[in-house]
């Protein structure tokens, strides 16, 4: 038989056949006629290829796999039972493991899919963007009061955005947007005017103090004590590197914020903060 015909009944490619002479995985036939002519010794081994390829052996692996079966070792019918660590076993190993590396980054997939398809019927912007980090840039660029404000809502936005994207924002950064309804709105963007002006580092201090002020206002002292059970230093300053690096959100403020952050972490993990007196216990009423 010739070469579209192997392919055929295969399941395959001409081109594939092709290839996989030129790897020495498939005897090259003899020819008749002026045609490479197939017999049925290459549709079995052609077929016992493309189903090793198919269950995610590689190529590189292949022959051996092949070899092994076709000489009675590992992987053929009738080979003894318990255990051969051979290359061959090693081979079958490493492709179940890159197998279910692939079903994890598959199902991590179908979630992110089902997300977006959630978020896409409900009228909101396709993003890895958690809706309520969305909800709050919608909300304080529909209520700046001018221009450069606004610059300042979608510079920061961005580089949220990014963020999200980069899988860098911690999902414990959420208590940093606030719901809509609260008094905290008009200060928001008031910071989103100031920012915009450019900020030197006592400026800066300042209103990184202020912003996690409302955070402590808005969040409580439970949800302050298990943000610093659950929150990775590591990851936060990783973040607010990557916001110093934009100059348009102010890399002194992002620079504040970032220390006065860490260190409300660490004394929201000391039992300190809205709440507690000094010494960590419960403040009078």
């Amino acid at each position: 038989m010739r070469v579209a015909e192997i392919a055929r009944l295969t399941g395959t490619t001409v081109r594939a056949v092709r290839h996989y002479h030129s790897l020495g995985l498939l005897p090259v036939p003899a020819e008749r006629g002026g045609w490479r002519d197939y017999d049925l010794s290459h549709v079995a081994r052609l077929s016992r290829i493309r189903w090793l390829v198919r269950a995610g052996v590689p190529l590189s692996a292949v022959a051996r796999v092949l070899d092994g079966a076709e000489n009675g070792g590992p992987g053929a019918d009738h080979a003894p039972t318990g255990a051969d660590d051979g290359p061959v076993s090693r081979d079958l190993a490493a492709a179940l493991t890159s197998v279910e590396a692939h079903l994890e980054e598959v199902a991590a997939q179908r979630d992110m899919l089902a997300a977006l398809l959630e978020r896409a019927r409900e009228g909101m912007s396709v993003s890895p963007m958690p809706p309520r980090m969305a909800a709050f840039f919608d909300r304080m660029e529909a209520a700046a009061p001018d221009e450069r404000t606004r610059a300042a809502v979608r510079a920061d936005r961005d580089a949220v955005d990014l963020a999200c994207y980069r899988g860098q924002m911690p999902a414990e950064a959420e208590l940093l947007f606030p719901d809509p309804g609260t008094d905290d709105d008009a200060a928001t963007l008031a910071d989103y005017g100031r920012a915009g002006e450019g900020l030197d580092e006592e400026e800066a201090e300042a209103m990184a103090a202020e912003m996690l002020n409302r955070l402590m206002r808005r969040a409580g002292p439970e949800r302050l004590r298990a943000l610093a059970r659950s929150a990775d230093r590591e990851a936060i300053r990783a973040l607010f590197q990557l916001f110093s690096s934009f100059e348009q959100l102010g890399s002194a403020y992002a620079r504040a914020l970032e220390r006065g952050l860490l260190e409300a972490i660490d004394d929201w993990g000391q039992g300190r903060g809205p709440g507690t007196d000094h010494e960590g216990a419960p403040s009078a009423p």
